[in-house]
């Protein structure tokens, strides 16, 4: 990656490029009664902060902070220090401040200086609380151009990243029913040797002879993702690696896991979650008429297998769009989950309650709107 010439750069406080002003009030009960259109920012991560949606009128009626448009904002407490992006007014709670742009602001140059921003949240360590004062003294390291912010410049960098992701964007766009159409035309095959991947065959091991421990021990079947339990055997392990077991059945598993000799072991550590999961459908998709209840998946295999995966105009295996089509459908997944639970007063949940979905258990926990996806 082509190192950024900095030379020219220097720091700006927060204070010369935004007012921050504190928010106040904005319960998740005063979003049930008076619901709208208006974000409502809070403290957390998720969704850039944003707990619901309330009503504009009900909120200058109690004469909430509401930004003039779009905007930063940026955890007073909690996750302190952690910035989002808010693409349109917004009103903020009393965890939370608005960082109202001094300059004239637009999508690219806020999402440039939010990363920036996002440096400082190391500071705050969820201990110390952001407040005005200390945060309009925090410093950035901004590209300059006579002693100003070089707007310019951030905006066609944004653009550069914007083009870096477009195959991908264009995907999601055609998103229908949870799946993502796909142009193949520019696919090649690989084998994973090419891909860098490294093949090891798992350990005889029968069920008589485990004993019981900590090791995540992968055996042959579709069920659980073929993790048979844990045993306390000396075995070796396998870290996030993609397996095939005698029948087919491919998976990704993250984390360190030990097999049986009906497994195999594909490693490449210099590989990502989402693309290996991106070659996981692959390659499931290319054995399983071969190995399903007739031949069955065995060294010959591993070492000649081939998978068909999206290519860049050099002829190389297109990682970033493999991972951001992987993200995509991550995406998908945890909006159509996040449906899935109701009103807490519509629940009548006090601690915590199971929803089955799809073979999927989904457990709400109402204080934190946490869910737990099994």
């Amino acid at each position: 990656m082509k190192k950024v010439d900095t030379t020219s750069w220097r720091q700006f406080c927060v204070g010369e490029l935004f007012d921050i002003i504190g928010g106040k009030g904005i319960t998740k009960q005063e979003i049930y009664e008076h619901p709208g259109a208006l974000p409502a920012i809070q403290s957390g991560e998720e969704n850039f902060g944003c707990i619901g949606y309330l009503d504009f009128d009900y909120c200058t009626s109690k004469k909430y902070v509401i930004s003039k448009g779009e905007c930063l904002t940026v955890a007073r407490s909690g996750s302190s220090g952690y910035v989002g992006y808010q693409a349109s007014q917004c009103v903020v709670g009393d965890s939370a401040k608005i960082l109202e742009p001094k300059f004239k602001a637009n999508t690219l140059r806020l999402l440039y200086i939010r990363a920036a921003l996002m440096v400082l949240k190391a500071k705050y360590a969820y201990t110390d609380k952001v407040t005005n004062e200390n945060y309009a003294k925090a410093t950035i390291l901004l590209p300059s151009k006579n002693e100003e912010p070089d707007w310019q410049y951030m905006e066609d960098y944004m653009r550069r990243i914007e083009q870096n992701v477009q195959r991908s964007i264009s995907a999601l766009k055609d998103a229908q029913n949870g799946r993502l159409k796909i142009d193949h035309s520019y696919w090649k095959e690989f084998s994973m040797k090419e891909l860098g991947f490294v093949n090891f065959h798992g350990q005889r091991l029968t069920k008589k002879d485990r004993v019981e421990g900590t090791i995540p021990f992968i055996t042959a079947g579709k069920e659980n993702q073929g993790v048979a339990g844990t045993i306390g055997n000396e075995r070796t392990t396998y870290h996030n690696a993609i397996t095939i077991d005698m029948f087919g059945n491919v998976f990704y598993h993250k984390g360190d896991f030990a097999g049986d000799d009906n497994i195999y072991f594909f490693v490449n550590d210099s590989v990502n979650e989402f693309c290996k999961q991106f070659i996981v459908v692959s390659a499931q998709r290319q054995i399983r008429s071969t190995f399903e209840y007739k031949d069955q998946f065995r060294q010959d295999n591993a070492d000649t297998l081939s998978v068909k995966l999206p290519a860049t105009p050099a002829g190389g295996p297109d990682w970033h769009y493999m991972e951001m089509y992987m993200r995509g459908i991550e995406a998908i997944v945890k909006n159509k989950l996040s449906l899935l639970v109701p009103h807490k007063q519509e629940l009548a949940l006090k601690d915590a309650a199971n929803v089955t979905f799809n073979n999927a258990t989904v457990t709400y926990i109402d204080q934190s709107k946490t869910y737990n996806v099994k």
